[in-house]
């Protein structure tokens, strides 16, 4: 692979994901202290078989586990998994690499069996970040959708505040009356949709890398960033026969108030 088909690649592996693709916890819940958010590991799975291909990649695994009891005295499993992922593609029976990636990932759970299967996944994600893909999991780029819930674009509640001593407390100042704008409702494309788009470019014979940056071309946007009216048109145009079909209806998606 030379290395303008690995710069295609790493594009395409580094896209980012839809809403519906990630996963969060809240630290209170999970006695970690802090909450995270990351891409579920079958979205990176999938990601991994729609741009490098199935049977071009693989993971091998060494997961070691200890049992030991919590400070109340519940038995529980703590399980590392030390995670290598080459893509690459077999020649006979051997794989031969062109790129590694190797990852921790640990977990602790009630069973044995889920604290592997939570370490394996872990380190699964971080081996997959490292060639670019859900690598803004870690970069804290997903922070910033904490402050909706979900496409209904309802804020989260904010936590109730302490209590402060009447001699302490300072005058707080009054609210403006001023309404506030209300927030913009989330019309990113379905999982259903993206899903679809992909699976017709496939069959339509184009290559993932490619029809991902011909999406950003002629819409300016990542494919995984269309608006679900932008999909539909998308994939009405590969229904017809392919990309080309969306030229005679550009129109259709200006913005209010741009020039025609």
């Amino acid at each position: 692979m030379n290395a303008e088909a690995k710069r295609k690649l790493y594009e395409a592996l580094c896209a980012p994901f839809p809403s519906e693709a990630i996963e969060r916890t809240n630290g209170k819940q999970t006695g970690r202290g802090y909450d995270t958010a990351g891409v579920k590991v079958q979205w990176i799975i999938d990601r991994l078989n729609e741009v490098v291909g199935v049977g071009n990649w693989r993971v091998t695994r060494e997961t070691s586990v200890h049992a030991t009891t919590t400070g109340s005295g519940r038995k529980v499993y703590e399980a590392w998994s030390d995670v290598v992922l080459q893509l690459g593609e077999w020649s006979g029976d051997s794989f031969v690499p062109f790129a590694e990636a190797r990852a921790y990932g640990a977990h602790t759970a009630m069973t044995e069996g889920d604290a592997r299967k939570g370490a394996a996944s872990n380190g699964t994600k971080r081996a997959a970040a490292m060639m670019g893909c859900g690598a803004a999991a870690y970069r804290g780029e997903l922070d910033d959708d904490n402050q909706f819930d979900g496409e209904a674009g309802e804020p989260v509640a904010s936590p109730a505040p302490r209590a402060v001593p009447a001699r302490m407390a300072a005058p707080r100042p009054q609210p403006s009356s001023a309404p506030r704008s209300p927030i913009p409702p989330r019309n990113r494309l379905t999982a259903k949709q993206h899903a679809a788009l992909l699976s017709m470019a496939r069959r339509l014979g184009y290559d993932q890398a490619e029809f991902r940056n011909e999406v950003k071309s002629r819409f300016g946007k990542q494919l995984d960033y269309l608006s679900r009216e932008e999909a539909s048109l998308l994939i009405s145009s590969l229904s017809n026969g392919g990309l080309d079909q969306t030229a005679d209806a550009e129109p259709a998606m200006r913005e209010p108030g741009e020039e025609g």
